[in-house]
């Protein structure tokens, strides 16, 4: 019997769950309009690091998909 380690199901649900706050907190700054206000920031910086969270929390829940379609796989 052939199953997946416990670390590495683990492992996959942290980097499932930082995508996921990557990708929150992306949303949020874009939704808020109170982020921020100890540093002097501007809109385009917001929504340029909003933008950019989204990606990479997009681009490390892909990855975990991946992972798990391959380790499916016969």
């Amino acid at each position: 019997m052939k199953g997946t380690p416990l670390h590495e199901k683990v492992l996959d649900l942290a980097s499932l769950l930082m995508a996921l706050i990557y990708v929150g907190g992306g949303i949020y700054l874009i939704f808020s309009s109170s982020s921020f206000n100890f540093l002097p920031i501007t809109n385009v910086q917001k929504y340029a690091l909003a933008g950019t969270l989204i990606l990479y929390g997009s681009f490390r829940g892909y990855r975990v998909w991946k992972r798990q379609k391959n380790q499916n796989e016969p």
